[in-house]
C-alpha cells in the first residue's frame, strides 16, 4: 500500500508506528519552542493568553489544554505559581514551605489561602530561575535571595537551610502600569490640596528651592507607588539619576538615567552597592537623584548630597512615623550626623490598612523638619489625616518651607498660597477630566513653559469629559 504520510510504496505501517512517528514530530516542534524561548518569562496575563493559543494552533489541538498551562507554567513561568502572576487583581503571592498552601494578597479581598501546594523540589527550582534572570547568586553558602522577575515584580526567597519548614518565596507583584496621581486621589491617598502643595515643593517655583523629600512607610504601604506618581512634577528640563536595588521607579522623562545594584555572580565576582551608585551619580552632573530605598550607609552619602546644594533629592524609608524615620537615620549603619538632617525638607508618611476586608492606602501626614530643640528635632505637622471622618486635614502650611520659598523667590506668603489654590484647581480638573499618566505629565509640563496654553487645553478636556 500507498504510505498515506510520505506517498512512498512501503509495507503496512501499524496505527502504533503512525502515533510514534506523530509524537516524534510534536516533540520535535515543542523542542524547537523550547529552544527559541530559553530564558524567557511569562509574567502577565496578556503574554500567558498569547502563548496558550500559539502552542494549542502549533500543537494542532492534540494536547490537553491541562498539558499546555503545565509546559507555559514549568518552562516559561515559575511553576505553579504562574497562573497567579496572570491574574492582575494579585498584589503578593507567597510560599511558606512544601507542607502548607500557597497564600496570595488580593487588592479587593485581603488575605487568601489556595489550595496549591508547592513541593520543596518545585521551589528551589523557582528560585534558581528567579536567580539567575536577576544575576544573582543562590546557593548553601548564599541562601538568600532579594530578584526581580521581568515585568519588575519583586522577588524574595530563602532556601530550606534558614527557613525549616522549607523555601519561602514571597513574590510583590509590580503593575504593569503605576497608579498616577489622579488614580491615588479617587483612590483617597492623596487630596487635590495636599496634590497642588507637594507639586509647588517638588518643582520649587521654577527650580528655586525643590524640597529634599523622604517618602516614609511601612512594608507594602505603597511607597514607591507615591513615589513614582509624584515624579512627573520633576521639570523634564532636568537631568535625573534614579538608583536602586530592583528596578522599580519608571520615569517619563527623557534625560533619565537608571542604576541598579549589583551582586557578584561567582566568589571572586563585584558587588555594586547603592553607596558606590550614589557616590558615581554624583560625579554625572544630576539635577535630581531619586532613590529607591535608603537602607544602609548610602543614607549617609545622600544627606552630604543635600547638604552640598543637591537640592530636590527623593527617596523612600522604612519606617512607621517621621520620628521614626529620623531615628533610624541617626542610628548604625545609617549614621547621618545630626549637622545633616536639617537638609531634609519633608517627610511624607504613608500607612497601609485593612478596612472591611479591603487593601487601601493612605498618607497619614505630611511633615517639614522644623529645628531642633536640645537632642530632638521638631516638626511641623503641614498635612494629617484623621481617621474619623477619613479626610487629610491641612495643619501648619505656612511653615519654614513657605517662609523659605517666600525669601529666595520674592514672592509674598499670599501669592505663594495663591500659586498653590491655581494649582489645585489644574489637579481638580485633571481628576474630573480622569487624565491618564501621559496627559497629567503633559499639563504638567507644559504648565511651567506656557501656564495659559496648559490650563486652557485642560479646559477643553474637561469640557470633553462632561459631554
Amino acid at each position: 500500500m500507498n504510505d498515506s504520510i510520505t506517498g512512498n510504496a512501503e509495507k503496512d505501517v501499524s496505527f502504533e508506528d503512525l502515533q510514534a512517528r506523530y509524537e516524534l514530530e510534536k516533540i520535535d516542534r515543542v523542542a524547537k519552542l523550547d529552544k527559541e524561548l530559553t530564558g524567557a518569562f511569562v509574567t502577565n496575563a496578556d503574554d500567558y493568553k498569547k502563548i496558550k493559543k500559539s502552542l494549542k494552533k502549533l500543537l494542532k489541538n492534540t494536547v490537553s489544554e491541562e498539558s499546555i498551562e503545565q509546559y507555559i507554567s514549568e518552562k516559561l513561568g515559575i511553576g505553579k505559581l504562574t497562573p497567579f502572576l496572570a491574574n492582575e487583581d494579585l498584589e503578593e503571592i507567597m510560599v511558606i514551605g512544601s507542607s502548607s498552601p500557597v497564600y496570595v494578597f488580593d487588592r479587593n479581598k485581603g488575605m487568601i489561602k489556595t489550595e496549591v501546594y508547592i513541593s520543596e523540589a518545585e521551589a528551589t527550582e523557582i528560585i534558581k530561575r528567579v536567580a539567575k534572570y536577576s544575576s544573582r547568586i543562590v546557593n548553601s553558602e548564599n541562601p538568600l535571595l532579594d530578584g526581580r522577575l521581568p515585568d519588575g515584580s519583586r522577588v524574595n526567597a530563602t532556601l530550606s537551610g534558614v527557613t525549616p519548614r522549607g523555601a519561602t518565596i514571597t513574590i510583590r507583584k509590580f503593575k504593569t502600569k503605576s497608579l498616577t496621581l489622579v488614580e491615588l486621589i479617587k483612590y483617597g491617598t492623596l487630596t487635590p490640596t495636599l496634590v497642588a502643595f507637594l507639586w509647588l515643593t517638588i518643582e520649587g517655583m521654577g527650580g528655586i528651592k525643590p524640597a529634599n523629600t523622604l517618602i516614609i512607610g511601612g512594608t507594602a504601604s505603597g511607597k514607591t507607588t507615591t513615589l513614582n506618581a509624584l515624579s512627573v512634577f520633576v521639570p523634564r528640563r532636568e537631568r535625573i539619576v534614579t538608583i536602586e536595588d530592583t528596578l522599580e521607579v519608571r520615569l517619563m522623562h527623557e534625560h533619565w538615567i537608571p542604576m541598579e545594584t549589583k551582586v557578584p555572580m561567582h566568589e571572586n565576582g563585584n558587588e555594586v552597592t547603592m553607596d558606590e551608585l550614589l557616590k558615581n551619580a554624583l560625579r554625572m552632573r544630576p539635577d535630581r537623584i531619586i532613590v529607591g530605598e535608603v537602607r544602609s550607609k548610602e543614607a549617609l552619602t545622600l544627606f552630604t548630597a543635600m547638604n552640598t546644594g543637591h537640592d530636590g533629592t527623593m527617596a523612600t524609608i522604612h519606617a512607621n512615623s517621621g520620628r521614626e524615620a529620623l531615628s533610624r537615620l541617626q542610628s548604625h549603619p545609617m549614621n547621618v550626623p545630626d549637622m545633616m538632617i536639617p537638609a531634609l525638607d519633608l517627610m511624607v508618611v504613608q500607612n497601609r490598612q485593612i478596612k472591611n476586608g479591603k487593601l487601601r492606602r493612605r498618607v497619614m501626614e505630611v511633615l517639614e523638619v522644623a529645628g531642633k530643640e536640645g537632642d530632638v528635632f521638631t516638626t511641623n505637622t503641614l498635612f494629617k489625616y484623621d481617621p474619623k471622618t477619613e479626610k487629610i486635614t491641612e495643619g501648619i502650611l505656612n511653615g519654614r518651607i513657605i517662609h523659605e520659598l517666600s525669601t529666595l523667590t520674592g514672592n509674598s506668603i499670599r501669592e505663594i498660597n495663591d500659586e498653590i489654590d491655581l494649582r489645585k484647581t489644574i489637579i481638580d480638573a485633571m481628576v474630573e477630566a480622569d487624565l491618564p499618566l501621559d496627559g497629567i505629565y503633559s499639563i504638567v509640563q507644559t504648565y511651567y513653559e506656557d501656564k495659559q496654553k496648559a490650563l486652557e487645553t485642560l479646559q477643553t478636556l474637561t469640557r470633553q469629559a462632561r459631554e
